[in-house]
């Protein structure tokens, strides 16, 4: 493989009752560690950030 990095966008959909006890950063934060320890000694996050934040609004 020529170019060992890969940029990806996703979507994902938080569960509220979970996430209520965490500012934005506490979980991007939490998600950016638990995707370079699923990744584990194949790869590791360079860049991780938020794109945009649709809250759900009632």
């Amino acid at each position: 493989m020529a170019n060992n990095h890969i940029t990806f966008k996703v979507t994902l959909k938080v569960d509220e009752r979970w996430a209520s006890h965490l500012n934005e950063d506490e979980l991007v934060v939490y998600l950016k560690e638990r995707l370079n320890s699923s990744v584990g000694f194949r790869g590791q996050v360079e860049r991780f950030s938020v794109v945009g934040n649709k809250a759900k609004r009632e």
